[in-house]
């Protein structure tokens, strides 16, 4: 799933987004916070199922959030 050409993002809970983009590496811009600075919802610029895809199609954003929306079959270090 993904937004139309040119079309601007709709604004989604990040509940929303996982079910959305199941098994899916996700660039949202982030619109809502917790008290702790993480992210509750955003709107989705890009998706793909392959992390380095993902890169070349968000170079143009400054400030993104980017992560996995699944369980990975490989431990994540961050």
């Amino acid at each position: 799933m993904s937004e139309q050409e040119g079309e601007e993002p709709q604004e989604r809970e990040l509940r929303q987004i996982f079910e959305e983009y199941k098994d899916m590496w996700v660039a949202m811009i982030v619109t809502k916070r917790d008290k702790n600075f993480q992210p509750l919802a955003g709107r989705v610029v890009a998706n793909e199922v392959d992390r380095y895809k993902l890169r070349l199609k968000i170079v143009k954003y400054d400030d993104i959030c980017i992560f996995f929306s699944g369980d990975t079959p490989y431990p994540l270090l961050i």
